[in-house]
C-alpha cells in the first residue's frame, strides 16, 4: 500500500480530523431533527484554488458539493476583499454545485497572519426552503423555480456582523424558520471550529504546510491509481438500470453506464442515459460526480481519503442536456433516488471489472415528506424521512438489512423523536420476511413502517425507486422485493399510491404504510448453506414457503439437518 509519511501524514490527519470535528459540532448544535438526529450534513476544507483537502460526510451525495463552491464565491467576492468574520451562504445547484436547493452551504475564509489561506464549508439539508411543495422536494416539479428560493454565494456575515437582510429573506421563504434559524448558527459554529483547527496547523507548520498538502493530494492519487491497477481488469464494461417513472407519467428513466478501465485510470461514459427530464428527477453533474467518487472508493478502497487526489483518477462523460447533466432551469429536487439507481449501475460495472468485489443491486430508501400545522406547537411542521431498504448481497456476504445504501448514508429518525416533534405516531416498524432476494448470499431485508396521522390537514409528498423495477440479483441470485406506499392498508378505503405524489391530503386518523424494497441476492439459491437457511427461518427472515420455493428444501428438514449457528461469545 502506498502511504503518506512523516509530516505529510501528520498534516493530512490534522485536516481530516478538523473536518470530522466540524461535522460533530454541526450535529450537536443543530436544531432540526433532520440534522441533529438524521445527520443529513457534511463538512469540508478547501484551499484557495477550490481543491478539496478533506471532507467528512454522512451523506455521500455531498461529495460533489465542494467541486465548484470556492471558485463561485471568489468570482463574486475577490480574494483581496475578504475579511476575517466573513461568512458566505449559497444553495443554488447550478452555481454552487450542491445537489438541490435544500442542501444549504455556509462557508467562510480561514485567515492566518492576516491573509486568507483556505475555506471551511458546512453543508446541511434544511427541512424546507420554500417552493410549491412543503419540504421543497417533488418529482413532479417542472422547473427549479418551483423548488424553492435560490441563492448564489452571498454574504451571510460581513466581517463578523450578521446580515439581517439575507438571513430574514431566507427564513421568510421557509415553512420551518424555527429550525433553519438555529441550523444556520450551527453551520457557522462548525466553520468556526474548523477555522480554529486549521489555524493551529498553520501556526505549527507555517513553512511546510503548503508543500505537505500538495504531497498529500499526490499520495491519494497514487494510492487510488495503485488500487485501480491491482483490482480492476482493463476493458470496457456495461450496465443499464431503470428508474420506475419520470415523476409525471409512467415512462421509465434509462440510466446506462459504460466503464472503461485503462491502466491506472477509469472513465465512466453516461452518454446512453436518457435526455434531460421536464421533472425534478434530473441528477446535477456535481451529484453524478459524487456518485462516481463514492462508488469507486467503496469498491476499491473504503479507507481512501476524500480529497482532490481521488478526483484526478476519474473521467466522467455526461452530455449536456441529459438526465445526468441537466441545464437550467431544469428541476433537480428529487434527484436522489435516480442517483441511487445510477450508483447500482456503476457498482455493477465495477463488479464486472473486479469480480471479487461484485455486489447485487440494492433497495434504496423510500422517501416521504409529511407536513401541515402542528396543533400542539401551533406552527408548521415538515417531517422529512427516508425509510431504509435492503442492501444487495455481495460475492462474500449477505446484504445488510434495512440500511441506507450508496448516496443516502444518513440515519433513521428515531421513533421517540418523530413522535415528540411531529403530530404522528408510529404503529408498526418491522423487517419484511422474504423481501431479500434469494441466493447463495441473500439480499438484505426491507422494512415496513406504518405512521398514524394525528392532525387534520396533513399532506404527503413522496420520492422513491424500485417500486416497479426490482433490485436485480447477480450470478443466479433472485431480485429483491418491490417498495410501495399504501394508505389505510387492510381497511376500507385502502389505496396504493403512485410512486410520485405531491401535496396529497391525508385525513386525521389515516395510516400511512411505507414498504421499502429489498436487496438482490448473489449466487444460486440452491448453494446456500443449510445452517444459514435454518438461521433465517428461526429469525423470521424467510418463511417456510420461501425455503421450499426458493431454496428447494423443507423447513422442518432444514431444522433437523442443519447444525445450529455458533453463538458469538
Amino acid at each position: 500500500m502506498i502511504m503518506r509519511t512523516g509530516l505529510t501524514e501528520i498534516i493530512a490527519s490534522g485536516l481530516e480530523s478538523a473536518a470530522a470535528e466540524m461535522c460533530v459540532s454541526l450535529i450537536r448544535t443543530a436544531y432540526s431533527p433532520n440534522i441533529k438526529e438524521r445527520a443529513d450534513c457534511s463538512t469540508a476544507i478547501c484551499d484557495l484554488d477550490g481543491r478539496t483537502l478533506a471532507l467528512f460526510t454522512h451523506a455521500p451525495a455531498h461529495l460533489g458539493s465542494t467541486l465548484v463552491l470556492v471558485p463561485a464565491v471568489l468570482e463574486r467576492f475577490p480574494l483581496e476583499t475578504l475579511r476575517p468574520g466573513d461568512v458566505f451562504f449559497a444553495n443554488d445547484p447550478y452555481i454552487a454545485g450542491v445537489t438541490h436547493l435544500n442542501d444549504c452551504t455556509v462557508c467562510a475564509p480561514v485567515f492566518f497572519e492576516g491573509r486568507p489561506v483556505a475555506f471551511t464549508a458546512a453543508v446541511a439539508h434544511h427541512s424546507d426552503v420554500g417552493g410549491r411543495v412543503p419540504g421543497s422536494e417533488s418529482g413532479d416539479s417542472t422547473s427549479i423555480f418551483q423548488e424553492g428560493i435560490r441563492f448564489p454565494p452571498v454574504k451571510l456575515c460581513d466581517a463578523g456582523q450578521r446580515r439581517a437582510d439575507i438571513w430574514e429573506t431566507f427564513l421568510l421563504n421557509s415553512r420551518t424558520p424555527h429550525f433553519s434559524d438555529g441550523d444556520l448558527y450551527a453551520q457557522i459554529a462548525a466553520n468556526t471550529r474548523g477555522a480554529d483547527r486549521l489555524a493551529a496547523l498553520f501556526r505549527r507548520y507555517p513553512g511546510e504546510i503548503h508543500r505537505a498538502i500538495d504531497e498529500m493530494l499526490d499520495a491519494t492519487e497514487r494510492r487510488a491509481r495503485a488500487a485501480i491497477v491491482a483490482q480492476l481488469r482493463p476493458g470496457t464494461y456495461h450496465c443499464v438500470d431503470w428508474v420506475d417513472e419520470n415523476g409525471i407519467d409512467d415512462e421509465p428513466i434509462r440510466l446506462a453506464v459504460k466503464l472503461t478501465v485503462e491502466e491506472d485510470s477509469v472513465e465512466f461514459d453516461l452518454s446512453g442515459c436518457d435526455a434531460q427530464l421536464p421533472t425534478g428527477k434530473n441528477i446535477l453533474l456535481t451529484h453524478v460526480m459524487a456518485t462516481v467518487y463514492f462508488c469507486l472508493k467503496a469498491v476499491l478502497d473504503p479507507a481512501l481519503p476524500v480529497n482532490e487526489g481521488l478526483y484526478r483518477v476519474v473521467r466522467v462523460v455526461a452530455p449536456e442536456g441529459s438526465v445526468v447533466n441537466p441545464q437550467p432551469p431544469a428541476a433537480v429536487s428529487s434527484r436522489h433516488q435516480p442517483s441511487m439507481i445510477l450508483a447500482d449501475a456503476i457498482v455493477n460495472t465495477l463488479g464486472q471489472a473486479a469480480p471479487n468485489r461484485a455486489m447485487a443491486a440494492g433497495g434504496p430508501a423510500q422517501g416521504i415528506i409529511l407536513s401541515g400545522m402542528d396543533p400542539v406547537r401551533r406552527r408548521y411542521f415538515v417531517d422529512y424521512e427516508n425509510c431504509a431498504g435492503g442492501n444487495g448481497a455481495s460475492v462474500i456476504a449477505d446484504g445488510a438489512e434495512v440500511t441506507h445504501l450508496h448516496m443516502t448514508n444518513t440515519s433513521n429518525l428515531p421513533i421517540e423523536v418523530m413522535e415528540n416533534e411531529f403530530p404522528l405516531r408510529l404503529e408498526r416498524y418491522e423487517m419484511i420476511p422474504d423481501s431479500g432476494g434469494a441466493g447463495r448470499h441473500r439480499g438484505g431485508l426491507a422494512v415496513r413502517r406504518e405512521i398514524r396521522i394525528l392532525a387534520p390537514g396533513v399532506k404527503l409528498a413522496t420520492r422513491c425507486a424500485r417500486q416497479r423495477f426490482a433490485a436485480t440479483g447477480l450470478g443466479g441470485g433472485k431480485p429483491g422485493s418491490l417498495g410501495a406506499y399504501i394508505v389505510n392498508p387492510g381497511m376500507p378505503g385502502e389505496r396504493k399510491l403512485r410512486p410520485t405524489v405531491s401535496d396529497l391530503p391525508l385525513a386525521e386518523g389515516d395510516l400511512l404504510c411505507i414498504l421499502s424494497p429489498g436487496g438482490g441476492g448473489f449466487g444460486d439459491p440452491h448453494e446456500r448453506a443449510l445452517e444459514k437457511i435454518r438461521q433465517d427461518l428461526e429469525d423470521g427472515k424467510i418463511t417456510a414457503n420461501a425455503a421450499r420455493a426458493e431454496y428447494g428444501c423443507d423447513g422442518d428438514e432444514v431444522r433437523q439437518k442443519a447444525p445450529p449457528v455458533p453463538a458469538i461469545a
